[in-house]
């Protein structure tokens, strides 16, 4: 893949509170990019409002199970920002153990983020996308090795993986 200046791209990340959405945040800022940032507590969002600006950063609280949440963050990228030219869709959950080692609401949980929240973030940015003509965008999915080969005590979460594997060939 080639890669392209950021200067005033205008980027999405969601689970970015923590962990590599921070991260991919932050670099992101970094690079010039303007970005709206979304997960579900907003303490450690406004602290990367707080360092890069708030012309930079646009803080939207919201859970990635519910549809309507990656509505917003697009919809607010877009009002507030001007456009959504990228979207890093990472918000995601990681438990392990056997199958028959976690509850069934913990196991719902992972499955919802993991695999509703990567669809529900993905059909947010492709409608934008397909609204403004010949401007494309770019999705990037944060998944693991695990779904591509699960390992002993990762079953549930190797296959919300695959799932996001099978999205992105898709």
């Amino acid at each position: 893949a080639e890669s392209r200046e950021l200067t005033d791209s205008v980027v999405t990340v969601t689970g970015a509170s923590r962990g590599i959405g921070a991260a991919t945040a932050r670099l992101l800022l970094e690079a010039g990019a303007k970005v709206a940032v979304q997960a579900r507590h907003r303490e450690r969002l406004d602290a990367l409002a707080d360092k890069f600006g708030n012309d930079n950063v646009l803080v939207v609280t919201g859970d990635v199970q519910n549809p309507a949440s990656a509505t917003e963050l697009v919809a607010r990228t877009v009002e507030r920002l001007g456009r959504l030219d990228s979207i890093v869709v990472n918000a995601g959950i990681g438990m392990y153990g056997g199958i028959l080692d976690r509850s069934d609401d913990d196991l719902q949980t992972m499955m919802r983020t993991n695999v509703e929240g990567t669809v529900w973030a993905v059909r947010a940015a492709v409608a934008q996308f397909r609204r403004v003509p010949d401007a494309g965008g770019d999705i990037v999915i944060v998944s693991s090795v695990a779904g591509l080969r699960g390992g002993a005590d990762e079953a549930v979460y190797a296959a919300t993986k695959s799932a996001q594997a099978g999205l992105s060939g898709a």
